[in-house]
């Protein structure tokens, strides 16, 4: 029998994963944004795990049905001129793009990437073709009742699967250029980094801005969104250099070139799990079958 997603992806699902991943009042401003980034960044994991006993049946409702039978996640949220849209629309991108990253472990990780990361990047294109005010990635949609500090952290987190996926690397780069500029005008500033190529640009910058960590000491919410801004940006050389994200390939079956394998020695925190897992997914790949969610090991 067919899962009945319309009583797993729920608007209180969508509330909940809100809530849980972005821990602060919308309309307060978030002063010492560096706590803010340590927080959601290097901190917050074992708090976002209470998403779990809602998120987890969904995960496999969806993972049952196959990528060219999911519905149209948009059936799913309130119409997109609903006040409601918004928060909706951002909680349902949080469950497709993080939830599996934070919830699917070992062998189950191929389904974060190869599956619900092409359901969230639909979704994603999906929004950004409504028209400019409409979107729920924009300020116009929240201005009237969150403050621009929380607004960051929605503005990335919609445009995370595109970040997250290989073929969208100047989308990527365009949705992050529009947020760094929304930000600039708002605050009358400039973002430093756009003046620090050998930053934004670096092969190694991705794993090496993780590695450091967030911004050393108190900062401003402009100077931790242009932060954040440029960990977006470091995504893009390894890219544009290999074609595909080194990191990625143990989770899609993928080999390693012998450059990749020099890129993932050198960025060091992007080690592949055991050889049983990466065995077992190259091999289903091949196989071109899956293995249920829950049934793979670390």
């Amino acid at each position: 029998m067919a899962p009945d997603l319309k009583a797993l992806l729920t608007p209180a699902l969508f509330t909940k994963m809100v809530e849980t991943w972005i821990p602060y009042k919308k309309t307060d401003p978030i002063e010492d944004f560096d706590k803010c980034i340590q927080y959601m960044f290097f901190e917050s994991a074992t708090d976002n795990l209470k998403v779990r006993d809602k998120a987890w049946p969904a995960l496999i409702a969806l993972s049952e049905l196959g990528l060219d039978n999911v519905p149209d996640t948009m059936s799913f949220l309130p119409l997109v001129e609903s006040p409601d849209f918004p928060e909706q629309a951002f909680g349902l991108m949080l469950f497709l793009d993080q939830a599996p990253r934070l919830l699917l472990q070992g062998v189950d990780t191929r389904w974060t990437y190869a599956y619900f990361g092409e359901i969230a990047l639909k979704f994603a294109l999906q929004l950004e073709a409504l028209p400019a005010d409409l979107r729920p990635s924009a300020w116009a949609r929240w201005k009237d009742f969150a403050s621009m500090g929380y607004f960051v952290w929605v503005r990335l987190h919609f445009g995370a699967p595109i970040i997250h996926h290989e073929k969208m690397g100047e989308e990527a780069a365009a949705f992050t250029e529009e947020t760094r500029s929304l930000i600039e005008r708002h605050y009358g500033v400039h973002d430093p980094y756009r003046d620090q190529p050998e930053k934004r640009w670096d092969l190694y910058g991705f794993p090496n801005m993780l590695e450091a960590g967030g911004p050393k000491g108190p900062c401003s919410v402009a100077d931790g969104c242009f932060w954040l801004m440029c960990l977006m940006d470091v995504h893009k050389p390894p890219l544009d250099k290999y074609g595909r994200y080194p990191y990625q390939n143990w989770r899609l079956g993928r080999v390693n070139t012998p450059e990749e394998d020099e890129w993932m020695d050198n960025a060091g925190m992007f080690r592949a799990p055991s050889d049983e897992v990466t065995k077992k997914i190259r091999e289903d790949v091949e196989k071109g079958i899956w293995t249920p969610i829950g049934s793979g090991k670390e």
